[in-house]
């Protein structure tokens, strides 16, 4: 009776192969004697037909990765991003898919040439020492110059220089980033500005521009920029709320940043970010849900409780000539939580009368 190691270690017979699969040859690299057979190499492509729409289309995907790659630098250095700009609102998702074609090219390129143009073989190597002696480093050798010649990189002159370019393409992918961030460099310089401009007008939720008489006493409203796409721009959304004028507590340089008791302010929480609308009518405070962080909207936004760390920056308002709120300006500061490079404080502008 064979031990079991005889058996893990003993060769298959013929006739013990599994019905329905082709038998292949086998070649013994840890073993020895005349038993050892070389491996039979089958191919997957037939005529030469095959073989050639086969090396197009690998060298296709190739090149539709170096286009991503053009495209991915192109895109980061010259397609508009700031707001208002035509066509901002595609800067990010173009990133994303030229980078996809990128990669995705080399990746399907290199799946669809290993299965068309490359041949099949399968071996069985026996389990053997870990340290490998001359004869198994020379065969090593032997077997990887044996798998460029079957690669077919050589053979297909298209293949090879696609197959280049896409290396090539994928190397000069993050060069822009090396140099800095473009146009992010200094994103304290990003960061300070939202879609608020001069004479932008206050739009409600529903798109409508917001007029002087919209709100009762101690209503509020939820405000976004007259500016393309302003509604969706997470950092400029505000909120509008009114008070009798003489609740107000504003000081001399803000004095007409509001207009007959009506006041604007980010609604960004300084400590996380989370929206602060929560307004209570008989104190003017304003609460955010997430932590419970407290302002005063009668006092400038000022922080009365909990881990913010920064008032609420005020937007400056006014009406204009059809009776209609607009922005005097952009945040004066920026709106949001605190970063590293944010600046300790910032010059508040001083604005005269009700006029732009």
């Amino acid at each position: 009776m064979s031990s079991i190691r005889d058996r893990l270690t003993s060769s298959p017979e013929p006739e013990d192969s599994a019905p329905g699969f082709a038998e292949h040859d086998t070649r013994s690299a840890g073993g020895s004697g005349a038993a050892e057979s070389e491996p039979v190499a089958v191919s997957h492509h037939g005529a030469n037909d095959d073989t050639k729409l086969a090396e197009l289309a690998v060298s296709g995907l190739f090149l539709l990765a170096a286009v991503g790659a053009v495209g991915f630098i192109a895109t980061y250095v010259a397609w508009p991003f700031k707001y208002g700009e035509s066509g901002y609102q595609y800067y990010t998702p173009l990133l994303g898919i030229t980078m996809t074609l990128a990669l995705v090219g080399v990746g399907a390129g290199a799946v669809l040439w290993a299965k068309t143009l490359m041949v099949d073989e399968e071996t069985v190597q026996e389990r053997h020492h870990l340290n490998s002696d001359p004869e198994d480093r020379a065969g090593a050798a032997a077997v990887l110059k044996q798998g460029a010649e079957e690669s077919g990189l050589m053979k297909h002159p298209i293949l090879r220089r696609s197959f280049l370019l896409s290396q090539a393409a994928l190397a000069i992918l993050p060069i822009p980033l090396l140099f800095g961030l473009g146009h992010f460099q200094h994103k304290e310089r990003a960061l300070a500005k939202t879609g608020w401009k001069k004479g932008s007008r206050l739009l409600d939720e529903l798109g409508r521009p917001v007029k002087i008489g919209d709100l009762d006493v101690g209503g509020v409203k939820s405000v976004f920029p007259d500016v393309p796409g302003g509604r969706r721009m997470a950092d400029s959304a505000a909120l509008l709320i009114r008070m009798r004028p003489d609740q107000l507590k504003t000081t001399k340089n803000r004095e007409n940043w509001v207009y007959e008791g009506h006041i604007v302010y980010s609604v960004i929480c300084t400590h996380l970010g989370c929206p602060v609308k929560l307004y209570e009518q008989q104190t003017h405070h304003l609460f955010c849900p997430c932590h419970q962080s407290t302002f005063d909207a009668a006092n400038g936004a000022k922080v009365l409780f909990g881990p913010a760390a920064r008032n609420l920056p005020q937007l400056a308002i006014t009406v204009d000539a059809d009776g209609y709120f607009v922005a005097r300006d952009d945040f004066y500061e920026p709106v949001g939580p605190s970063y590293w490079e944010r600046k300790p404080s910032y010059k508040e502008p001083t604005y005269d009368g009700t006029a732009l």
